[in-house]
């Protein structure tokens, strides 16, 4: 009985983990457009795999610049309502190099679809906030 009793418990506990992490699932944005034609784009995909990808896109609007592509990704995991990110060293290629260990945030509390990264080893990504999407 007490073998059952466990496993019902694993069960439990499993299915509540899923569905605690498919609150986190998503896309989340940021895309700004300054006057002299500046475009700075910032996209978070939260997968319910506990994976993420991350892409930035930077244009100066000047006539000389050229489209920057930057990309990350890796697993995550929640501990205390807190996203924790972690970029292995089989995430980092040629096209993936921003390394997001030691990167977390959280959903503000008033507003559940902003997403906010407050500690980050990426300096422009530390305080970034994010608008869900999807």
């Amino acid at each position: 009985m007490k073998n059952y009793t466990l496993l019902l418990f694993l069960i439990l506990f499993s299915f509540t983990l899923n569905a605690q992490n498919n609150n986190y699932v998503g896309i989340y944005e940021k895309k700004v457009k300054s006057t002299k034609n500046a475009v700075l784009e910032y996209e978070l995909q939260i997968l319910s795999d506990s994976t993420f990808t991350f892409h930035f896109y930077r244009n100066l609007g000047q006539s000389i610049s050229k489209d920057e592509n930057m990309y990350g990704k890796g697993t995550w995991k929640v501990i205390k309502n807190v996203i924790h990110f972690v970029t292995n060293t089989n995430d980092l290629d040629e096209k993936y190099t921003l390394n997001f260990t030691n990167s977390s945030g959280r959903f503000d509390a008033k507003n559940k679809n902003q997403f906010r990264f407050y500690h980050s080893e990426i300096p422009w990504i530390e305080k970034l906030t994010l608008q869900k999407v999807e």
